[in-house]
């Protein structure tokens, strides 16, 4: 006689039998649609990174839920049964005695009664135990979303949304006052230590402001502000080095957040790599095609070109950047360079002629103006010869 087939492969006919591989198949698809879907739709509507987290591991407890229901349920034409009582009842009606049938019904009682004690010893803790484990890791999250939350935590968010409308009216000491009172409710406010920074930063003190970002990382690690004021403080401090680290720290915390893709490019730059600023640049028109601060990146995406001698390009992204904002110094010396570069000197003269308008820096429209003289010279020598 052959010997019994192994334990494993019983189960796997048990599952294919009871559906549950089918189910398990489908519902993949299905998640995998809805996954990329997310993926797609989501940064259109500009919501967070974590969304997408949260829709995969809500997939993943629904997979649990229907690998469970689909082993202890059926679909028969009389409605949802147990799938053990259903094996049951077909047994039983075509079997041809009594005594038979109940010993082919007390024979189909075993493998269920195992099939519910794996589910009571394994499947159903696990049930349990995913839920709360995901409420601990997205404690926060959850709160927010249920309307539950520490009133320190709200009253310090409140004095933080103070702070920043004081700062936009330039109102530093108030914004500092708000602040303190901010961190005074709840001292591990990463968003309360990270707006601080930034008022440093306002104030000149850079050293202050880099301890009060890593006081602001420490408490959230993932506070894209808190990465991107230190990436500034950095910045100015002409660390150019730590400031990458920072500004990509920012761009990977938060993948739609333009401007720091937008310094990131001009560190590049500045640094003599307009290479690298241009593969940082490109990626954030992708990530956010409609992003407000879009000016920003075709400007400094129009300097990458002009520093490698592509004029074209140079000129197209400017001038996108120079409709978008009209009123930007640099943006429209960039465009004067890339036109005189390009051999179109008279539409170069017109730009010089409105950065020396625009720039209000006088140490930067001395210099313009002897070359505005100078090129005007020159042009005009050209013409009469």
């Amino acid at each position: 006689m052959p010997g019994k087939p192994p334990d494993l492969f019983r189960f796997w006919e048990e599952l294919k039998r009871r559906k549950v591989v089918k189910a398990a198949f489908v519902y993949i698809a299905v998640a995998w649609a809805i996954l990329e879907a997310s993926d797609t739709i989501f940064p259109l509507l500009e919501l967070p990174d974590w969304t997408i987290k949260f829709v995969l591991i809500l997939l993943i407890i629904v997979f649990i839920l229907i690998i469970v229901l689909t082993w202890i349920y059926d679909i028969t034409p009389e409605g949802i049964k147990v799938t053990d009582r259903v094996d049951a009842e077909g047994r039983e009606s075509g079997s041809r005695g009594g005594k038979d049938a109940r010993k082919r019904l007390g024979k189909a009682k075993s493998p269920g009664l195992q099939r519910y004690t794996v589910f009571r010893k394994i499947i159903l803790p696990i049930l349990i135990v995913t839920p709360l484990l995901l409420i601990l890791i997205f404690k926060q999250r959850f709160t927010e979303i249920i309307g539950i939350e520490d009133p320190k935590r709200v009253a310090a968010r409140s004095h933080v949304n103070n702070a920043k409308l004081s700062f936009q009216a330039g109102d530093l000491a108030g914004a500092s006052g708000e602040l303190e009172l901010a961190l005074a409710s709840d001292p591990k406010y990463s968003y309360a230590w990270s707006s601080l920074a930034a008022l440093s930063v306002a104030r000149g003190d850079l050293n202050k402001a880099v301890l009060q970002t890593i006081e602001a990382v420490k408490f959230d690690p993932k506070n894209f502000e808190a990465a991107y004021n230190m990436a500034i403080a950095l910045d100015d401090k002409k660390d150019y080095h730590q400031a990458i680290r920072w500004y990509s720290e920012a761009i990977r915390i938060d993948s739609s957040f333009v401007p720091a893709y937008s310094a990131l490019g001009r560190v590049y730059n500045q640094l003599s790599q307009p290479v690298d600023a241009v593969l940082i640049l490109t990626r954030a028109i992708e990530k956010s095609p409609e992003s407000e601060y879009l000016y920003l990146v075709y400007k400094n995406l129009g300097n990458s070109h002009l520093m490698m001698d592509q004029y074209d390009e140079a000129v197209r992204y400017l001038e996108l950047s120079w409709g978008l904002k009209p009123d930007m110094p640099e943006t429209c010396l960039f465009l004067a360079k890339a036109y005189e570069a390009s051999g179109k000197i008279t539409r170069g003269i017109e730009l010089w002629q409105n950065y020396i308008g625009l720039e209000t820096d006088t140490a930067k429209t001395g210099p313009a103006s002897r070359h505005l003289k100078e090129i005007t010279i020159r042009h005009l020598q050209s013409i009469i010869e």
